[in-house]
């Protein structure tokens, strides 16, 4: 029997969820407050931009991206 599958869909099922809610309470607890919303966006564009700059940074060997299993 095959049992990574369905552990790897199970893995990626908890992470979306996780993901969901982490972001709704994000949006309930941070951005909804009035006095930080401006300041809270900021930061959040801050790192959106670092992570999307670190991943470029990290593909640009282009190895990774024909063939992960021999790069990993």
């Amino acid at each position: 029997m095959e049992w990574s599958k369905p552990l790897s869909i199970l893995l990626v099922a908890i992470v979306a969820i996780t993901t969901v809610g982490s972001a709704f309470e994000l949006v309930r607890t941070t951005l909804a407050d009035d006095g930080l919303a401006v300041a809270s966006a900021a930061s959040l564009a801050l790192v959106a931009v670092v992570v999307v700059a670190t991943v470029v940074v990290g593909a640009r060997g282009r190895r990774w991206l024909e063939n992960p299993d021999s790069y990993w």
